[in-house]
């Protein structure tokens, strides 16, 4: 690599508890070298912020504003924050394979026509055991309306395109969704299929939770569908995010949340793929943080 761009990897978090440490540590564990870290705290009271400003490397820096902005604000703002012509999504409780900033920066070094990159992603439990897999695949316009297409963590993109493109504050829980349907005509997004990204999985949204994310998917859907699908798709479209709804509602008060969740397209792990994720979680844990090894 002639020239290695300095990424800014943004990593906004709420009470990730002791899920933190690992995600530092996969940035740290990056055989990518020139990267900066941007944390920043939208309100945690578990302790975290305290964790996080231990952390004694010039490459990081920790914010925090005492208040609860949430997700789109604090994404919003880690852009302006950045000093890299890249940035690279990450949330608080997952982690980052190993090559997964050298593979991506590579793909778009050699392909300047490209805004970003995705990747595919492991599954991880509570307990960073690894449960599953998502290869990530180009998608359509209808999948991206229906489903959001992009595995939205892992994106990493040029700054100078999220700063044309910034969140919306409007769909809390869907701000990935309306960001990806928005810009799917105008912007040149490349997957990965590969798993770069370790993506920990609790189960389906419940409650509150569920309903925010379904209303504000529909929301999308009814902005954006007609001129990127037809009315007639999106009507079909908005139907099946209300059945979804209804389905993942009912599955909670049965308690069949696992098995409703394999229609959210995880495949099994081969020997092969369960190796390599066990092998890059026990190097990502092996790495250490100046300021928290003692």
């Amino acid at each position: 690599m002639k020239h290695a761009p300095l990424v800014s990897v943004g990593i906004p978090f709420l009470n990730p508890g002791p899920y933190l440490d690992l995600a530092v540590r996969s940035v740290f564990a990056q055989t990518y070298p020139n990267w900066e870290l941007i944390l920043v705290d939208d309100g945690s009271t578990d302790g975290s912020y305290e964790r996080a400003t231990a952390i004694q490397d010039p490459r990081v820096r920790v914010l925090r504003d005492g208040q609860n902005k949430g997700l789109p604000a604090r994404l919003n703002e880690i852009v302006r924050l950045a000093k890299g012509e890249l940035v690279a999504r990450m949330d608080a409780d997952d982690a980052m394979h190993p090559l997964r900033l050298e593979k991506q920066v590579g793909l778009l070094q050699a392909n300047s026509e490209l805004d970003g990159v995705t990747t595919g992603a492991y599954l991880i439990d509570a307990e960073d055991r690894p449960r599953a897999l998502l290869l990530g695949r180009q998608p359509s316009a209808q999948e991206v309306l229906a489903r959001g297409g992009f595995l939205h963590p892992s994106l990493l993109a040029r700054k100078a395109w999220f700063e044309a493109h910034p969140y919306s504050l409007d769909y809390p829980r869907a701000e990935d969704r309306e960001l990806f349907v928005r810009t799917f005509k105008t912007s040149r997004l490349h997957v990965l299929p590969e798993p770069l990204y370790f993506y920990r999985w609790f189960g389906v949204p419940r409650g509150r939770a569920l309903r925010t994310g379904y209303r504000n998917e529909r929301k999308v859907i009814w902005k954006y569908g007609p001129g990127l699908v037809g009315l007639t798709q999106t009507l079909s479209l908005l139907a099946l995010s209300k059945g979804k709804e209804v389905a993942s509602w009912l599955a909670e008060k049965v308690g069949l949340e696992n098995r409703f969740s394999r229609r959210y397209g995880f495949t099994t792990l081969t020997e092969d793929q369960h190796k390599d994720a066990l092998s890059a979680l026990e190097a990502i844990k092996a790495t250490p943080v100046p300021g928290w090894e003692h």
